[in-house]
C-alpha cells in the first residue's frame, strides 16, 4: 500500500518580529525564502509579496502586532509570479479578503493559463511540492499605474511582468529586479533565473539610476542608494 502523500506546505509557528525598514513600511522577519514587506494605508495595510507557501499565519501574526486585523489587509502585490513571491498570497486572500495584484504580463502564468516560457517544468514540479496552485488576480497593473500610493514601474527580464513600485518619498520594492547581497551590497538577478538575462540587467541598470533612496529587495537586506 502506498504511503499517504504529505502536503509540504506546513505552517510552523515561531516568534515573528516586524521591522520597520522605512516610514510606514514594515519587513517581516523569518518568512520562507523571500521577503514580505507590510506597508501601513490610511485605511489599512498593503502586502508587497507573501514569500514561499506556508508564510500566511506568520504575516497575520505581524499584522496582529502592529495592531491590525485580518481584514485591515486591503491588497496583496505581487512583484512577478515565482512561487518564492507568491506562495502564500492565495492562503491570505481567503483569510483576509484582500485583493491580490500583479503586471498584466505574468498574471496568465499565475493563474495556469500559460506555461513559463522558462523553467516551466521546474516550476510546476516546485508548485506541486508546495501546494501552490493557479492564481487569477484581482486587479491587472500596467506600467505607470499607481496602487495605493504606489507608481508601478515594468522592470522586465527577471520574467516579462516584473515590477518595482515607487513611492513618492524615494522608497522603492524591486522584487527579483535588483537584490540585496549577504553583504548588505546591491547585486543583480541571477542570470540562470531570468526570462530575459540581457533586459534583465538593463533593467537592474535603470533601478539604480532612479530617484530611489531605500531599496527593499525581495531578497537580502534593505538598501540606501
Amino acid at each position: 500500500m502506498a504511503a499517504p502523500r504529505v502536503a509540504l506546505a506546513v505552517e510552523v509557528r515561531k516568534s515573528v518580529a516586524v521591522i520597520e525598514v522605512a516610514r510606514g513600511v514594515h519587513r517581516i522577519s523569518g518568512t520562507r525564502v523571500g521577503n514580505a514587506y507590510l506597508v501601513e494605508l490610511d485605511d489599512g495595510l498593503l502586502l508587497v509579496d507573501t514569500g514561499f507557501s506556508g508564510n500566511a499565519r506568520r504575516i497575520l501574526d505581524a499584522m496582529t502586532q502592529l495592531g491590525s486585523a485580518a481584514d485591515d489587509l486591503r491588497t496583496i502585490v505581487l512583484t512577478h509570479w515565482h512561487p518564492d513571491h507568491v506562495g502564500s498570497a492565495a492562503a491570505l486572500r481567503r483569510r483576509t479578503r484582500a485583493k491580490i495584484a500583479i503586471h498584466e504580463r505574468d498574471a496568465a502564468v499565475l493563474a495556469g493559463r500559460e506555461r513559463p516560457a522558462k523553467g516551466g517544468q521546474a516550476m510546476a514540479v516546485l508548485d506541486r511540492l508546495f501546494g501552490i496552485g493557479p492564481i487569477d488576480a484581482d486587479l491587472l497593473l500596467r506600467d505607470g499605474d499607481r496602487i495605493d500610493g504606489l507608481e508601478v514601474i515594468g522592470a522586465p527580464g527577471h520574467t516579462a511582468g516584473s515590477i518595482v513600485l515607487r513611492r513618492a518619498d524615494g522608497i522603492g520594492f524591486t522584487g527579483d529586479a535588483l537584490l540585496g547581497s549577504r553583504h548588505g551590497t546591491i547585486a543583480p538577478p541571477d542570470r540562470r533565473l531570468a526570462l530575459d538575462p540581457a533586459t534583465a540587467m538593463r533593467s537592474f541598470e535603470a533601478i539604480q539610476s532612479m530617484a530611489l533612496t531605500r531599496l527593499l529587495p525581495g531578497h537580502g537586506p534593505p538598501l540606501d542608494q
